[in-house]
């Protein structure tokens, strides 16, 4: 499974994306939000983002006088050293980094509580883990499990973003889940806000299905645009994307 989902992200670069950025660029604007939001602080931080992709959180680090390093299982352009390994076996030390950063990567790990525990595992007491994933408790999450229950999607590939490109590996996470992982792995305390922005590809995922009318879709986004944010606020599970931070 390992192997697979590495060569899918090879050989679909243009997949490795996030709210937050991807291989073209960074979102600034959105990081300052949600860090002002959770109170993220990176000053002098010893920082391990593990899934990096090109590694656009290093400039944000470096920026605020942290130190940096990038870790993937898919070596990928990038300003900063990567390391080249597995979120089930972090080569670091115990409690060697004050944040440990997954910017939409979780869904895509096969193990994801012996992922848990190891980033734990690396984080100094007092540390944060900061956490960007998709999130199926919304309507995006009844079409993912009624796709792939009759068969139009192959299990745990369905996802309502590229288009509905399926992945190799896309779990259905939420935030229940999530807690319950990580709190289980030792993360007491656990904050999450939703991104108003994609509330409407939680509620409406069709909104980006590749038979979309363009005149629709765009009307639909406009629409979201400015009813997302107050949905989020309330129901935070109304968006596709879920942000936290988790404090030990």
């Amino acid at each position: 499974m390992k192997d697979s989902v590495a060569q899918f992200y090879r050989d679909n670069p243009g997949m490795v994306s996030s709210p937050f950025g991807g291989i073209h660029g960074i979102n600034e604007e959105l990081f300052a939000e949600v860090f002002r939001a959770l109170d993220i602080d990176l000053t002098n931080r010893d920082v391990l983002d593990v899934g990096c992709g090109r590694g656009f959180v290093g400039e944000l680090v470096e920026r605020a006088g942290g130190r940096y390093t990038g870790m993937d299982f898919v070596a990928s352009r990038s300003g900063f050293s990567l390391t080249v390994a597995d979120a089930a076996n972090i080569p670091f030390a115990d409690k060697a980094f004050d944040a440990v950063f997954c910017i939409d990567a979780f869904e895509h790990m096969p193990e994801p509580a012996t992922c848990a525990a190891e980033f734990r595992r690396v984080l100094r007491d007092g540390g944060f883990f900061f956490l960007s994933a998709p999130n199926y408790a919304n309507t995006a999450g009844l079409i993912k499990w009624s796709y792939e229950a009759l068969g139009l999607y192959e299990k745990n590939t369905w996802a309502p973003f590229g288009r509905w490109q399926p992945q190799e590996f896309e779990s259905p996470v939420t935030s229940q889940r999530i807690t319950r992982l990580f709190r289980g792995a030792g993360f007491p305390s656990i904050r999450r806000i939703g991104y108003g922005a994609e509330v409407g590809l939680g509620l409406l995922p069709w909104i980006d299905h590749p038979r979309m009318p363009e005149a629709i879709q765009f009307r639909m986004q406009r629409l979201f645009r400015k009813i997302g944010p107050p949905i989020a606020q309330v129901w935070p599970d109304a968006s596709l994307h879920v942000f936290y931070k988790m404090e030990v």
